[in-house]
């Protein structure tokens, strides 16, 4: 997997006065643009980020956590950050010292009790947030999903292609007029949220874990973002087990989260709902997509994302979770 060099961002590292010197040759990060450089006598991560609107919101959002004592980085107090450049917003934030995730007891359960603390901090609804975006798909797409899904798994996982797609093909074709209504009109507990809470995310510090990669925020269900952890916590960092989290895994991180997070009786009875919502919509994305990336080719990633294919939505089960009505 080719990640993409520094030199190709050159308009970039001059607008953060980053001396050729302090130029890595790559992006530390697969997937996208990352630098990991020293902007202003600082160890930075320069990285690109969502327009300027947004990008000036999830930093005031960050702050504001920050704040208030929750691990999540925040942008340098520079002028000019984030800033657009060319035709995209980059942003820089300061390098976060610490270690990745280690798939122990210890580590999910301090992971919980961060994501609890963001979904409890009191932060006013900000107009330059986004919105989560809902999916609008027509019959058309929605046979292209499946299609997609089929023709990934014969080729990368022909031993489960059938049993999976005889659950999902259902799912996606009811996708539209169930699943995604329920969840939308549910007057569910809306929250500012980094849509992207996975290990890969954090650096584990002294002080406990922080949030590194705030830049997918969104204003979403509150249990949709829950969701995706639960399914999406270990995609992507090799010192995570290959697999989703363990019954008793997630226990122990809904147990830290709950400590700090009471869920609504909509949320409590609407669980199974997200949870086929995100294996639907994001899962089916992340399974296709790691074929555009040839993850399946890697022994790590392929086990992680046959878990992924195969989870039984009851292994993530959020019964024993306290119920409070809001």
């Amino acid at each position: 997997m080719d990640r993409e060099k520094a030199a190709e961002h050159a308009e970039v590292f001059e607008h953060f006065g980053i001396p050729e010197q302090d130029r890595p040759e790559e992006s530390c990060y697969d997937y996208a643009p990352v630098f990991r450089t020293t902007v202003a006598g600082t160890p930075s991560a320069v990285k690109r980020t969502r327009n300027l609107p947004a990008a000036a919101a999830i930093g005031r959002w960050t702050r504001a956590m920050a704040d208030s004592g929750i691990g999540v980085v925040t942008p340098l107090d520079l002028p000019g950050n984030p800033a657009l450049v060319g035709e995209r917003v980059w942003v820089a934030y300061p390098w976060i010292p610490g270690r990745p995730y280690d798939g122990s007891v210890a580590d999910i359960a301090a992971a919980g009790a961060l994501l609890g603390r963001m979904h409890a901090h009191a932060h006013e609804r900000d107009p330059e947030l986004p919105s989560f975006e809902w999916p609008e798909h027509d019959d058309a797409d929605v046979e292209a999903e499946i299609e997609d899904l089929r023709r990934v798994l014969t080729l990368r996982a022909p031993d489960i292609a059938e049993a999976v797609l005889a659950r999902s093909a259902p799912w996606h074709r009811s996708f539209m007029a169930e699943t995604l209504p329920a969840i939308r009109d549910g007057e569910l507990p809306h929250v500012a949220a980094s849509t992207d809470f996975k290990a890969n995310n954090l650096v584990y510090t002294d002080n406990g874990p922080v949030l590194v990669d705030p830049d997918n925020a969104d204003y979403l269900p509150r249990i949709i973002d829950l969701a995706m952890a639960a399914l999406l916590f270990h995609n992507e960092l090799p010192s995570a087990p290959p697999r989703l989290f363990t019954p008793a895994e997630w226990q122990v991180f809904t147990d830290e989260y709950l400590a700090r997070v009471s869920l609504s009786a909509a949320e409590i009875e609407l669980w199974p709902t997200a949870l086929r919502y995100l294996i639907t919509e994001w899962g089916t994305w992340t399974l296709v997509d790691a074929d555009e990336w040839d993850d399946w080719s890697n022994p790590h990633k392929r086990a992680f994302l046959r878990d992924l294919a195969t989870i039984e939505p009851d292994a993530l089960s959020i019964v024993r979770i306290p119920l409070m009505d809001r």
